[in-house]
């Protein structure tokens, strides 16, 4: 069953010799803003582009080469006017004995573990000297952007995707979904997380709940549905189009409104699959998919999916 903004779900995997596991996330709405923008690179990331069939075939000009691992985390899932605050004991009743932004990286943990109730907190060494404890929900493995454009197991998992959306095959989708988080959504970038837990995936196409995704941009038009009606058409007008991808660049046409990779998502490497206008077509009428990676034990997984669209 798909779980509307719910982070209870399985445990993340950050190192063999720890447990992870889910909390509840947040579900969160984004503000609008009304701005126009053709394309929004992003300062801090390298980028590459390619070109993808309608068939999604994406040829490895190489083995699969994974990046090398740092050993280091991230912080993901943290707003940018609230930092994560490391504690001591662990849990929310510990003192706090520092803070993390929410683009901290290079963090490095202990080998501590310890499970509560249903999260798993884990010990790091804090940049500013001494030790303290976090949620393990919000660390992922820390890979640099060069090391993770370069990776063409990435590419390979782009492509199954495609022939997920193209074969309606939920059962593809889980197969390079995030073991820990399942899959992420959003039917637009500034509307609330839906998140599919991986036991789930395999059948999404089948289940027809009705979700609330969010709203229409301007008109605040509720949109509500089953994944198969209201999700899968707007990947298939994109993953079945000729479009072009991007590593971490966010690749958007003409919009009304601001785009914006989220905050919360800063730390987490990124493809974007663009189709552009057709020819003759309104110079909004473009779609993207933004399709988010995490790594568990230097394995890369789909974690999000982000929608971005032109709107007037």
């Amino acid at each position: 069953m798909v779980l509307p903004g719910n982070r209870q779900g399985s445990r993340l995997v950050m190192r063999s010799s720890i447990v992870r596991c889910i909390l509840f996330f947040v579900v969160s709405t984004l503000v609008f803003a009304s701005c126009t923008r053709s394309s929004v690179p992003l300062d801090r990331i390298e980028t590459k582009v390619a070109s993808i069939t309608p068939q999604m075939t994406v040829e490895a000009t190489e083995n699969p080469s994974p990046p090398p691992q740092s050993g280091l985390f991230a912080v993901v899932w943290v707003n940018a006017d609230e930092p994560l605050i490391a504690r001591n004991p662990a849990g929310l009743s510990g003192a706090a004995v520092g803070q993390l932004a929410y683009d901290q990286r290079g963090l490095e943990l202990t080998g501590a573990s310890t499970g509560l109730g249903s999260s798993v907190w884990v010990e790091i060494r804090l940049p500013s000297g001494g030790t303290g404890w976090v949620n393990s929900w919000y660390l992922t493995e820390d890979v640099s952007s060069a090391g993770f454009c370069d990776d063409t197991r990435v590419l390979q998992a782009i492509d199954v995707v495609g022939q997920a959306v193209q074969e309606r095959s939920g059962q593809k989708l889980a197969e390079i979904s995030n073991p820990a988080r399942g899959l992420i959504l959003r039917h637009n970038w500034w509307n609330p997380e839906i998140a599919v837990p991986l036991n789930s995936l395999s059948n999404i196409y089948q289940d027809l709940t009705e979700i609330d995704w969010g709203v229409q941009g301007g008109s605040e038009f509720p949109i509500q549905g089953s994944f198969q009606n209201v999700i899968a058409p707007q990947l298939e007008d994109v993953f079945t189009r000729s479009p072009e991808i991007g590593c971490n660049e966010l690749r958007v046409g003409d919009t009304t409104r601001e785009i914006v990779w989220p905050d919360e998502y800063v730390n987490i490497n990124f493809y974007s699959v663009y189709r552009p206008v057709p020819e003759g077509g309104s110079e909004f009428d473009w779609r993207t998919w933004v399709l988010g990676f995490e790594y568990i034990d230097a394995q890369p997984y789909l974690t999000l999916l982000v929608q971005y669209r032109g709107e007037i």
